[in-house]
Parts: C-alpha cells; structure tokens; sequence
C-alpha cells in the first residue's frame, strides 16, 4: 500500500513538472513573469550577501561574489542584459566602503568584467581609473575620459582627477577640463546608477539644463523653463493659462551637488506687480539648506543631486494671479582650492 502511494505521489509530481514546463514553453508572458520574478529573488539575495561583506569591508569575499553574479548572468544572455543593474548596485554598495588603493584593487577585477559588459556605467569607469591609478596611469586616463564623454557635468569624475593629480602630475590635461567644464557645463546631467539619469526617475529624466514651479503645492502641473548659463542671474516668467489665488509657490529642480542657487526679485502678477518681502514668506526646501537671506534675495546650498523643492509659503493670499517673474542664478561649488586652476592659468 505504501509502495503504491510513492508510485502515485512520484507519477503525479511528474506530470504537474511535464504539465508546468509545457505551459511556460507556450505562455510566453507568463514565462517572462517567471523569470523575472526569479531573476527578482536571486538580485536581492546576492545585494544581502554583499551588504554583509561590506559591513565587514570583506571585499577579497564581495569581488569573488559579484564575479560569480557576473558569470551566473551570462548564462541567460551574453553581454549587457537585465541583470546588470543589479550587478552595478552590488558593485556600488561595496564600493562605497572603499577608502584606499589597496581596496581598489581588490576590486579590480570586477570592474575590468563590467566593463567587458558594457562601457556605458559612468561610475564604473570612476571605479576602475581609481583602481588602475597605481600601475597604469595610462588606462586610468583613458577611463577618466570615458567619463567625461559620459557626463561632463557630474563631479565625481573631476574628484578622481584632482585625487589623481595630487599625487601624479601626468593628468594636468585632465585636470584643465575640470578649470574649464566642472563650473559652466551642463552636458550629461545628473548621472543615474548606470549612465545617465534616464535610469532613474528624476524631474526633467535628470537635466541640468531644465527646472520648473508650481503653484499652491500642485506638482502634477509644472511650468518649466531652461537655464542656458551658470554664474549669471537670469530673468524668468512663467504666465499662467488661468488666473488663481496664490497661497505658496514650489520651484522644482534637481539641482547640481554642491551649488548655490540664488533667487531675488519675486514677483507675482495679477491687475498690480507685487514685489515679495522674503521677509515676509516662510522659505524652506526638501534637502538644501539656507545660506544667506535678505528681503530681497535668498540663497541655498545644494547637497546631493537628487530632486529638490524650494518652497516659498505666504502669509497672506494673492488674488487672482495671472503671472510670476523672478531671477535666479546657479553657481558650482569649487572641488579643490582654486589656486590650482590659477597656478595653471599662469602656467
């Protein structure tokens, strides 16, 4: 009796098997459901095993892990595939903990398989001129550029140049294009996890070059315009399709790590110009901070590149407003003390 129900249990478990990979071979969305949902479970479980590592700074054990993460993904598609991303995250989290050259290194050989993969992760290439510094000054070069091509607006590639050049004088071109792109360019934008901010969901798809406001907290309609220089206070006016009650305006933006941005003349606009006391306004934001204000113009400090609103709250309602106009004016902050970019002007 027991024979037979091993008999009945091992044939039954056959057929749902026969049945379940005959279904998956001819419902195409569900076997793509699937995989995914696999694919799902094993990137979260490898980002838990590296979080290990790197809460011990293990990275001989977190480099052999993602190698192994690497490896298993070609399995399933040769080259660039979907699993790369979690492959960049891993590599990220690990990284971060990463301090000397010697931790570099040991992680060599991770970025040099990545970048097999695909030249198109922006800080990967940071990672692997970091990592060569010490013996190949040359690839290391060649990895800096690559970044800059990627994104000439992100500073984490100039940090590696002005590391790079503080002890090795060979990259002084490399560090001229931080003199002369870091404090006026806006190509690239904001740099996502793996090239450019279109992998993460940021106002603009991450541009520099783009910002917007809003009225009475209603980010969902935005009136945008562009920013065409740094450094320079611009006027801007934003006329509205219909006339509303003003209580608080949003200026939206994800602003550029490390920069000033400095408002002055607000004015809103219905049948009169009234011109804002900043005295008078409850001004705050997501994430900068306050660096000087006066009841004309006020001045943040941005500290990452993540979105960011700046809130301008009164304290008495405007009636029927048809327009808003202000200046404003974005100022990066320097990396490196600038009597460098001085010394090679003179040089």
């Amino acid at each position: 009796m027991f024979k037979k129900k091993i008999i009945i249990f091992f044939s039954s478990l056959l057929v749902i098997i026969f049945i379940s990979i005959t279904y998956l071979t001819i419902d195409a969305p569900l076997r793509r459901t699937v995989f995914t949902k696999i694919i799902g479970v094993y990137k979260l479980f490898n980002y838990h095993i590296i979080g290990g590592y790197t809460f011990h700074r293990d990275f001989d054990s977190a480099s052999q892990r993602i190698l192994k993460y690497i490896e298993f993904s070609q399995v399933f598609a040769e080259g660039k595939n979907n699993m790369l991303q979690g492959i960049v995250d891993a590599t990220n989290l690990i990284t971060s903990k990463a301090y000397s050259q010697d931790d570099f290194n040991k992680m060599e050989l991770v970025y040099i398989r990545i970048n097999e993969l695909t030249e198109d992760v922006y800080k990967n290439h940071i990672w692997l001129a970091r990592a060569l510094s010490d013996n190949d000054i040359e690839r290391s070069k060649k990895h800096l550029i690559k970044a800059l091509e990627l994104s000439k607006s992100s500073e984490e590639v100039y940090r590696e140049i002005i590391r790079i050049f503080s002890k090795n004088n060979e990259i002084i071109k490399l560090l001229n294009s931080y003199c002369n792109n870091y404090f006026n360019n806006f190509e690239g934008g904001t740099v996502g996890r793996i090239a450019t901010a279109q992998t993460e969901k940021h106002f603009f798809y991450g541009s520099n070059s783009n910002f917007a406001i809003s009225r009475n907290g209603d980010i969902n309609k935005l009136y945008s315009r562009l920013i065409s220089d740094l450094n320079i206070y611009q006027s801007y006016e934003f006329v509205f399709e219909s006339v509303e009650d003003l209580n608080e305006f949003y200026i939206i933006k994800n602003f550029f790590p490390g920069s000033k941005v400095s408002i002055k003349n607000i004015i809103v606009i219905n049948n009169q110009k009234n011109k804002l006391d900043l005295n008078q306004l409850i001004i705050h934001s997501l994430k900068s901070y306050i660096l000087n204000q006066n009841s004309n113009e006020v001045v943040f400090i941005t500290n990452d590149k993540n979105d960011d609103i700046l809130k301008f709250n009164f304290f008495k309602k405007y009636e029927k407003i048809k327009k808003i106009t202000f200046e404003l004016k974005i100022e990066r902050l320097p990396l490196v003390n600038n009597s460098i970019c001085k010394n090679l002007d003179e040089n």
